[in-house]
């Protein structure tokens, strides 16, 4: 099976998943409606695919528990999509094509779909999966030390000119608050898997290291080379608001030729597998290539 052909599988019954757990676990059925809206407004379920995808690549059959807990991931990653919109943070106004949750809802509201987004996902992944080690990794890679702490660097450097010549700060802050949730997707399977092949598991980590990293260099090459209309929300807003990152640093063809080097090394660190699932998903980039 390839990515293709796993993709059509899966994302309809992460989908499902979403839609009818998330309004039986929500006692207020309107609290319930705000947090669904963001997360079935669509989107590519990268996170919650890339930790099913590492499951397949180790031989781990996928149940109702696996889902759970991908879909787990995915009310995460839709929490901090909902906070990074807000007016106080990147104040958008659309999100996949539609109207951001602060918009639709207010923000108080927004705030609260959050909030009960992120907290749930943790419960969804803690009940599925009965292993204190993936709820570790999770809030990990989400917390101060990791997303959230990225964002703040992301905040702390706008406009700010005695970073954005710094290349070490600038690659430390897209790894935290992109790279460290992609990657906690694939640690959170092979440990899940309990996998013990150490050639497998340093594979996994080469791959989740150049997917998280490469990640963030093609949403902002998006922002670049893509209209508001294609990208689903508002683009070539990076440079104007003063935002420091890979692109504004090196350049578009310094950052596409960085690109390809992680494509090569993630590509290469996965061949070991006989699904091929894991590499395709470099794919995805060609657009900004």
């Amino acid at each position: 099976m390839n990515l293709k052909e796993f993709r059509q599988k899966y994302t309809p019954i992460i989908d499902e998943y979403l839609k009818s757990h998330l309004e039986n676990d929500t006692d207020n059925q309107k609290f319930g409606q705000i947090m669904a809206y963001s997360v079935l407004a669509g989107g590519k379920r990268l996170r919650p695919l890339i930790f099913l995808s590492t499951l397949a690549s180790l031989g781990k059959k996928i149940t109702d528990r696996e889902i759970q807990i991908a879909s787990g991931i995915e009310l995460i990653h839709t929490y901090s999509l909902i906070h990074d919109d807000l007016p106080a943070m990147d104040n958008d106004d659309y999100r996949r094509g539609k109207l951001t949750s602060h918009k639709k809802f207010g923000e108080a509201e927004a705030i609260l779909a959050g909030d009960g987004l992120l907290t749930l996902g943790i419960e969804w992944i803690s009940r599925a999966s009965q292993n204190i080690k993936l709820v570790e990794i999770i809030t990990q890679a989400v917390g101060p030390n990791g997303m959230v702490g990225g964002q703040y660097l992301d905040i702390d450097s706008t406009n700010n000119d005695s970073v954005k010549d710094d290349a070490e700060f600038i690659k430390k802050m897209e790894w935290l608050k992109t790279g460290c949730l992609l990657q906690a997707s694939v640690q959170m399977a092979y440990v899940y898997a309990e996998c013990q092949d150490q050639n497998q598991i340093s594979a996994l980590d080469k791959f989740a290291y150049a997917f998280g990293r490469s990640y963030q260099i093609y949403d902002d090459l998006v922002d670049l080379v893509e209209t508001s209309e294609q990208a689903g929300k508002a683009t070539h807003k990076d440079e104007q608001e003063g935002k420091n990152n890979t692109l504004t640093l090196y350049g578009a063809n310094s950052s596409r030729q960085q690109l390809q080097e992680l494509i090569d090394q993630g590509k290469n660190a996965v061949a070991i597998f006989d699904l091929p699932l894991l590499g395709e998903f470099f794919d995805l980039y060609q657009k900004v290539m």
